[in-house]
């Protein structure tokens, strides 16, 4: 029985070693292939390529589309017309007016929301202040916020609204939807866009943008009907001016407008009544307003320089032949300054009576302030004093209604002299 039972055990172990060397001569030989692989392999890793199949993305010219095929480009436009028709338009002065401005890296457009009275009464924020002067009923300060706006006193209330407020359903147009329904529609839908729509720019930097820059300045033989109301730094104007005494002779105006005008070619007042200058445009309808908003209630600008400019600009005219061209300037007031290229339009022909040339555009003016907040907080009423003399003597200054303080003139060198 011990014999069988050792022999039984020897079999047993002798199986077990035998499973053990089989596996051992496996990974060997395992590890000899990996090692010739590896050995007979280059030295750079082979690049795997995955082969995927993306489908091929082609563009429908529409050549079976019976809108672009039967329809003319006339019928076309007369339908993208149809399109931009809104059911506010009947509530505001201008109908189809439009905002356009550059933020954030993007162009926005905002309705017009300024009603007729507030296009027709140029005098309307200083009367609602004589209204809460009389009352002592209302926000002051809010309405002397909208006087010095830079967007103008046609356009406060566009103002707020864009700073303040966010777009509402007045503001919402069908162009997005057209501009991603066809490919092939984006240049007419654009282009429909501007010539049905009035332009209103309100700040020089996004005019310049649209009217100067390459990349957008291809719909500017689309505009139809502009509006630019520019109030600018007195930097700006700088280009259209030149430094000189003012009561020199009348021999040295020829040559001032002649630098003046070389030297404002590159600014941006420039480059934009260049734009719409030498563009083939076709514009029915031109607003132009210059002011200037760092010089306080003391306005004034080189209005004859920028004249040569403006009277270069083409605009139709109507059907009976009236002028669709408007300028809008600051009041005609007699400011005494030392610079010689500060000089009004109307004297443009001379003091001696000859025939005053002129201008392919109508000329208005904005009504004198009297209101002004000189100290934080404070808004107080003054009136324009005048000396009465010569008429290239004439000169006006700041009266205070109840402080007997001066306020001094920023057109002068000589910041004390009145």
């Amino acid at each position: 029985m011990a014999v069988g039972a050792t022999s039984r055990l020897r079999s047993y172990l002798r199986q077990k070693l035998g499973k053990t060397k089989r596996c051992s001569d496996f990974t060997s030989t395992t590890t000899n292939e990996i090692e010739e692989e590896s050995s007979a392999s280059p030295t750079t890793p082979k690049t795997i390529k995955l082969k995927v199949l993306t489908p091929k993305s082609k563009f429908d010219d529409q050549q079976d589309c019976s809108f672009f095929q039967k329809l003319p480009i006339e019928i076309r436009k007369m339908i993208y017309a149809y399109v931009w028709q809104g059911p506010y338009d009947h509530m505001y002065h201008e109908s189809n007016g439009r905002h356009l401005h550059f933020k954030d890296g993007h162009w926005v457009h905002t309705r017009c929301v300024m009603y007729q009275e507030d296009d027709q009464d140029k005098d309307l924020i200083q009367k609602q202040i004589d209204a809460i002067l009389e009352s002592d009923r209302g926000d002051l300060l809010l309405w002397q916020k909208r006087l010095a706006s830079t967007w103008g006193q046609r356009h406060w209330r566009c103002e707020e609204r864009i700073k303040y407020g966010r777009p509402t359903s007045i503001d919402r147009t069908d162009l997005g939807a057209l501009m991603i329904t066809c490919k092939k529609m984006h240049p007419e839908v654009l282009e429909s866009f501007i010539e049905c729509h009035k332009m209103i720019f309100n700040d020089v930097f996004s005019a310049h943008r649209f009217l100067v820059r390459s990349s957008s300045s291809r719909f500017v033989h689309h505009l139809r009907n502009l509006d630019l109301t520019l109030s600018v730094p007195f930097h700006d104007l700088a280009p259209f001016l030149a430094i000189g005494h003012p009561d020199t002779d009348d021999q040295g105006d020829d040559a001032v407008e002649s630098t003046s005008i070389a030297s404002a070619k590159n600014s941006r007042l420039g480059a934009i009544f260049g734009a719409l200058a030498d563009s083939p445009t076709c514009l029915h309808s031109l607003r132009v307003s210059l002011d200037v908003y760092d010089r306080g209630p003391w306005r004034k600008i080189p209005e004859r320089a920028l004249a040569l400019y403006l009277e270069q600009i083409r605009v139709r005219r109507g059907a009976e032949g009236e002028l669709n061209y408007t300028v809008e300037l600051p009041p005609a007031l007699p400011i005494r300054t030392h610079y010689a290229g500060l000089r009004e339009l109307e004297d443009a022909a001379g003091e001696s009576g000859e025939k005053r040339i002129v201008m392919p555009f109508n000329i208005t003016r904005r009504s004198p302030l009297r209101y002004w907040q000189f100290n934080p907080g404070e808004v107080e009423h003054f009136t324009w004093e005048t000396h009465h003399g010569e008429k290239r003597h004439q000169h006006c200054w700041i009266s205070l209604s109840k402080a007997p303080r001066s306020i001094s003139n920023p057109y002068l060198i000589d910041f004390a002299e009145r």
